[in-house]
C-alpha cells in the first residue's frame, strides 16, 4: 500500500496568500487517482495524468476560476507523514506541503 493513501490537508503558499485544498487519494501502482476539494468554496476537481514512483507523485487538477479554468501541475514526494513539492499554473510556481486530515 503507497503511504500517499488517504486524505491530506494541502497548502499552497502563493504570492496571494495560502491557499489550501483537501487531497483525496488512491493509487494502485504507479498511478493515483481521487479528486482535490478547494477548501475556500467547496469546488471538488478529479486528478488527472496522476502517477506516482516510490515516494514521487505528480499529477494535475483542473480548477475553475473567476477568469475561466486553470490546470495546476503539482509535483512532490512523501517525506514521513507529510507531503512537499511545488504547484505550478499560468500564475507561477509555489512550493506546498500537506498534512494528514
Amino acid at each position: 500500500m503507497s503511504k500517499l493513501n488517504g486524505t491530506w490537508n494541502i497548502t499552497v503558499h502563493t504570492f496571494m496568500g495560502d491557499m489550501r485544498s483537501i487531497l483525496k487519494a488512491q493509487v494502485e501502482g504507479d498511478t493515483i487517482t481521487g479528486t482535490v476539494t478547494d477548501a475556500a468554496n467547496g469546488a471538488c476537481s478529479p486528478i488527472e495524468n496522476g502517477k506516482v514512483d516510490g515516494d514521487k507523485f505528480s499529477y494535475q487538477v483542473t480548477i475553475k476560476t473567476a477568469v475561466g479554468e486553470m490546470t495546476n501541475t503539482l509535483t512532490g514526494e512523501v517525506v514521513g507523514d507529510a507531503l512537499k513539492g511545488k504547484s505550478a499554473n499560468a500564475m507561477g510556481e509555489f512550493d506546498f506541503d500537506a498534512v494528514r486530515g
